[in-house]
């Protein structure tokens, strides 16, 4: 070889090296590129047949829903459904099945159109429904895929099995040819009335292109769950009012609480209106209960976004309204949260008033000169010494505990980002919100800021915040709860620091966080950890396709320098890359976390199943039925689609 031809392969070597790389790189971003559309692409199409599927179980039309199925389907091993009643469970006139197979054997079309058809003869009137795609389990093919699909129905139907004292009597129910539920071989019936049924199922479905359209060509049980109760638990005593005054049912409240939520009016002013991120004005606070004048009974309040409100209880199953009478103002415009806690050890509760758009506000329980039985509250926000952030505080959430074991109560806020200029950074991993605060009490009702001392410094967008011992060390740890992913569970060193041990301990949640409860679900001791989350429809979308698709556009658009640390501390938290589980976690719903007494933390979601569908947007545990174990309430709302029932 010449010294011109060595020349040549001497300076075009990182040439060619560089090309490679450029290709492989190119041909890896349109593998990306490919892989994210053709997600999309089959969850739009699966979204589609359950949306068919679903229009057939409401009308209880079995051939719109056979025409979901492939005419070539096939099942190795299928059955009847049968629901199989949780003896343990029955109480109160609530009842729980189990959905199993029976008979089970090699199903064509013809046999899961009879299936189908003997379920569908059971549904009395279907109130409400759906159908959504769980998650894109595998994708065999471009032509084929496998998805685990979500079956949710609420209605009345007939009762069956029921014995004079209104107990199920029966342990097994099936789907019978006459198109109503008949007893397992015991033969005990006694069905007469209506009782009211939820359904849920969790299927794994096979689809097939067929042509431009798509069939199910194979299908499982997975597990099912159908509760029936007669209503007779619980009764209303309140006619709902929604935003703004009006009345969802015409009715009014028996209890006294007349209570209507309004919208910030301070959000339609040029000052404050949320231009970054809008969907901030409808979120207008929440309720807290406390006994604030001694008398035994739980009185409540309602922060607003105008007109906060106390309600006294009178103890005869009644409320009044004694926001004025109690010293608190008649309006009061963004009051997020009220926390009722006795700060100055004097036996009475006094009550914190976080605000969004404004001064938070500290009221002093005292004595009611003209009333000496009666209780009132005092202003005292001026000796609070509480210092905001900017022109305002962004507080949505807080919550008392005295974490530094000196004898009184400390508080801890969350807050918001502020909505007039700032959206959340990353959909999956939001650090921009405008900080939390752990407020020291040093006596007589003055508190200091020691966020930055204690090493508790949380910039999420803080929904929900619990104290609690999770480890028994005599210190009070703290969980909090960020909305647009990232809990945190912050352990409390016993020498006024706190550090962050979410991942070392299992409790790494990186959810829609709305708000944490700590309680012992199991009874063993220690304090497990509940979290509302959001359990999206889309959560079939949240896989690694769709993420490595959103790196890959924050790299296009220049973004990735501001979004790297996010990224990098994903990529800590998680072990690596693995953005499949990590996508799957943040869409998949409430959380709960069992503790094993030693520190550690066990995510038992979907075995306990905890996580249903919505926007939970808080919870709490309660032994509702005096049994001795803590149950749980959540509470959802947040309409998905163009349905308002879509909730």
């Amino acid at each position: 070889m010449s010294k011109k031809q060595k020349r040549i392969v001497f300076y075009s070597s990182p040439l060619i090296v560089l090309l490679l790389i450029l290709g492989v790189g190119k041909m890896k971003l349109d593998y990306i590129e490919t892989n994210a559309q053709l997600l999309a692409q089959m969850g739009q199409a699966a979204q589609k047949v359950l949306g068919e599927y679903k229009s057939g179980v409401d009308k209880a039309d079995i051939a719109k829903v056979l025409n979901c199925y492939d005419d070539k389907y096939a099942s190795e091993k299928d059955g009847f459904w049968v629901e199989e009643e949780d003896l343990q469970a029955k109480r109160d006139g609530v009842r729980v099945y189990q959905w199993k197979l029976s008979d089970a054997k090699p199903f064509g079309k013809a046999e899961v159109g009879n299936q189908v058809s003997r379920y569908l003869k059971t549904l009395g009137k279907v109130e409400e429904s759906k159908f959504k795609l769980d998650s894109v389990e595998e994708v065999i093919s471009p032509q084929s895929y496998r998805i685990r699909s979500f079956l949710w129905i609420r209605g009345t139907r007939d009762a069956v099995g029921r014995g004079v004292d209104g107990g199920a009597e029966m342990t097994k129910a099936s789907f019978g040819d006459a198109g109503k539920p008949h007893a397992g071989s015991d033969g005990k019936t006694d069905a007469h009335g209506q009782e009211a049924f939820e359904t849920q199922v969790l299927f794994r479905m096979w689809l097939q292109a067929d042509g431009d359209t798509w069939k199910i060509t194979r299908q499982e049980l997975i597990s099912g769950t159908t509760v029936t109760g007669d209503r007779k638990g619980f009764t209303d005593m309140w006619g709902h009012q929604s935003l703004d005054g009006e009345a969802a049912n015409g009715a009014n409240s028996s209890a006294g609480i007349d209570f209507v939520s309004h919208k910030n009016p301070l959000f339609a002013t040029p000052e404050w209106e949320p231009k970054a991120f809008e969907i901030i004005k409808y979120g207008s606070a929440g309720v807290s209960a406390g006994d604030y004048d001694n008398d035994g009974w739980y009185d409540v309040f309602f922060g607003d976004g105008e007109r906060p409100r106390l309600y006294r209880n009178k103890g005869d199953g009644t409320f009044e309204d004694v926001t004025l009478a109690a010293g608190l103002p008649e309006r009061a415009p963004g009051i997020n949260v009220g926390v009722f806690a006795d700060l100055d050890n004097d036996g009475y509760k006094d009550l914190f008033l976080g605000c969004y758009t404004g001064r938070s506000r500290l009221y002093r329980n005292v004595a009611d000169q003209q009333s000496p039985a009666g209780r009132k509250f005092v202003e005292v926000t001026d000796g609070f010494k509480f210092a905001n952030k900017g022109d305002s505080d962004f507080i949505v959430v807080a919550a008392a505990a005295d974490y530094d074991n000196d004898g009184d109560l400390d508080l801890y806020v969350g807050r918001e980002l502020d909505a007039r200029k700032n959206l959340p950074t990353t959909l999956f991993y939001t650090r921009n919100a405008e900080g939390n605060s752990l407020l020291r009490n040093d006596g007589n009702l003055h508190f200091t800021d020691v966020t930055r001392q204690a090493g508790i410094n949380e910039t999420g967008i803080t929904l929900g915040v619990a104290w609690g011992d999770y480890d028994n060390d005599g210190w009070q740890d703290v969980y909090v709860a960020n909305d647009f992913g990232r809990d945190a569970l912050l352990h409390n060193n016993g020498n006024g620091t706190f550090t962050d041990v979410s991942k070392q301990s299992g409790a790494y949640d990186p959810g829609y966080g709305m708000s944490a409860t700590l309680g012992d679900i199991d009874n063993d001791g220690d304090l497990d950890i509940y979290v509302s989350d959001v359990h999206s429809g889309q959560r079939w979308y949240g896989q690694a396709a769709t993420l490595y698709k959103y790196l890959l556009t924050s790299v296009r658009q220049g973004t990735i320098y501001d979004d790297f640390p996010v990224y990098k501390e994903i990529y800590n938290n998680v072990g690596g890359t693995d953005w499949s589980s990590y996508g799957d976690k943040t869409v998949k719903g409430n959380a709960l976390y069992i503790n094993d007494g030693h520190g550690k933390f066990t995510d038992v979601s979907e075995a306990a199943r905890v996580n249903p569908f919505g926007w939970f947007w808080s919870s709490t545990m309660f032994d509702y039925d005096n049994d001795g174990r803590q149950d749980i309430y959540a509470a959802n709302g947040w309409i998905t689609s163009k349905s308002t029932q879509d909730l």
